[in-house]
């Protein structure tokens, strides 16, 4: 009895993967040197200015900031320098009161992106802030959106 169920739980396991979609498989990376397009930017966003903080300068990106709305964020750093480890952005007062703060995660060579969250009223003076932590120093600058 135990063996006529073994090999009916492992007959209906093979029966079942062998049912499964084909899976995708991603084309081989292209040798270093070789023309790789530039990767499709979705986001919809568009530069606003140059930032400096400390060691670090790029090129900030943003949607239209709305109250209430997401507003995707990409920061571009030039070719062949170290991104920093940690960044953090939100829209608001220096302060943070009122935002959300998000951690911007690594998209590309050159560049960090998430999507910060406007808030609802937006407070006067509000700007996009970031905020760079490099090992126990953190640093923040500001750009005002247009």
């Amino acid at each position: 009895m135990k063996t006529l169920l073994t090999v009916l739980v492992v007959s209906s396991i093979v029966a079942t993967s062998c049912m499964r979609e084909p899976t995708m498989v991603s084309p081989a990376p292209k040798a270093p040197g070789s023309a790789q397009p530039a990767p499709h930017d979705d986001h919809d966003t568009q530069p606003i200015g140059d930032l400096t903080i400390g060691a670090h300068t790029f090129l900030v990106k943003a949607s239209a900031v709305e109250a209430g709305k997401e507003v995707p964020l990409d920061l571009e750093f030039p070719a062949g320098k170290a991104l920093p480890s940690t960044v953090r952005a939100w829209i608001g007062v220096e302060n943070g009161t009122g935002s959300m703060k998000a951690k911007l995660g690594k998209e590309g060579e050159r560049g960090l992106h998430n999507h910060l969250m406007a808030p609802k009223p937006i407070p006067e003076g509000s700007k996009i802030w970031i905020e760079i932590e490099d090992g126990t120093n953190v640093q923040r600058g500001s750009i005002a959106w247009k």
